[in-house]
């Protein structure tokens, strides 16, 4: 954990089982456990396959206008629909950002904490939640970070005294946030050198429709794909391909499968041109084909990076499954060898798979 450094945090209670969110006025006091469980989610966030990159979608910084000031009226205030919910004023966000001395820091997470708490009151499909806003250092980065500790049921022990005997039981918990092994669904990380952001959320339905609240309603955030999303766009786009001009040819399946391995294992980034010639060598209109496919699920870059997440899952085996059921999970290293396996296409059109050379246990 060396390479992080909090420098203060706050935690506000979003229950929107009451009325009236619990907003802290003072900054978290950190013991060694709390500090140690930060730290971890922190790093856990930044690895995340499913953070995605983004930037403010008004760049524009408002002039010597107080943050307290811009949402002043707002606190306290209960929206009865989403169009009633004023979303963050971008241009004074950005401007409260150049200023995190305590107090500052203070009723910044405060309207954050608030302005959220009002969207989940009226669209109770919004998780309710701990809300931990933290200033820290990440490797060379200074960050204001957000991350939404969303409820879940879990359950305890109960002990009472009744009639001088002890009586035990079991009790639901509805409040229970995630522990240091579980990872956030939510959270928001804004590098303070250029304003850049890194976020990772969920969609829930506002007002009838299905959307990522934190980037369009509170933040407004355009973002990137994801790592994760672009990985599976990679992949499936290529399958699909494969399948129209190879048909159900497992030896392009595992060319696939290693040339996105390679990708990853040397530079931990995904070529699309290189995926593309490998995969699809000699074939130029199955590479259009593919190039055209990428692009429509709408992957426009020509190459991107993944997280440590994505290197440690990505494409490490291969799933084969007969037309009678029989699926065999081969790991793709064991298929880059024809000494390990090979495909033999019979006569009548089907194929056998020899696996050779293997220890039963």
């Amino acid at each position: 954990m060396n390479d992080i450094i909090i420098d203060k945090a706050i935690l506000h209670i979003l229950d929107t089982s009451i009325d009236t969110p619990v907003l802290a006025d003072r900054l978290m006091a950190f013991s060694p456990q709390a500090d140690e469980f930060l730290k971890t989610h922190i790093l856990r966030a930044m690895e995340d396959g499913d953070i995605k990159k983004g930037g403010f979608q008004q760049v524009a910084l408002a002039e010597d206008l107080p943050w307290e000031e811009v949402s002043e009226g707002n606190v306290g205030s209960e929206a009865s629909s989403n169009s009633e919910v004023d979303p963050f004023d971008t241009k004074a966000f950005q401007t409260a950002l150049q200023n995190l001395e305590p107090q500052n820091f203070i009723q910044a997470s405060q309207q954050l904490a608030q302005k959220i708490f009002q969207l989940a009151l009226s669209n109770p499909n919004i998780p309710p939640a701990d809300l931990l806003v933290c200033h820290f250092k990440y490797d060379n980065g200074i960050y204001f970070g957000l991350l939404k500790f969303n409820y879940k049921q879990s359950y305890i022990h109960h002990f009472a005294m009744v009639d001088e005997e002890k009586e035990t039981g079991i009790i639901q918990q509805n409040a229970t946030i995630a522990n240091e092994n579980q990872k956030l669904d939510e959270f928001v990380f804004i590098r303070l050198d250029d304003l850049s952001v890194l976020i990772k959320e969920r969609k829930y339905e506002i007002n009838g429709a299905k959307e990522f609240y934190l980037s369009k309603e509170i933040f407004h955030i355009g973002t990137d794909l994801s790592p994760k999303t672009k990985v599976k766009i990679v992949e499936k786009a290529a399958e699909k391909v494969i399948k129209e001009y190879y048909g159900e040819d497992p030896l392009k399946i595992s060319q696939l499968k290693t040339e996105l391995k390679t990708c990853v294992d040397e530079s931990s980034i995904v070529e699309i041109d290189r995926i593309t010639n490998s995969v699809f060598d000699g074939n130029l209109s199955a590479q259009q084909r593919y190039r055209e496919e990428v692009a429509q699920k709408g992957l426009s870059t020509r190459a991107f990076e993944v997280t440590s997440e994505i290197e440690k899952n990505v494409a490490r085996k291969q799933k084969i499954t007969t037309d009678t059921g029989i699926e065999i999970s081969l790991p793709v290293d064991y298929l880059e060898n024809q000494k390990n396996i090979e495909f033999i296409m019979n006569t009548d059109g089907t194929m056998s798979i020899l696996i050779k050379s293997v220890n039963l246990r």
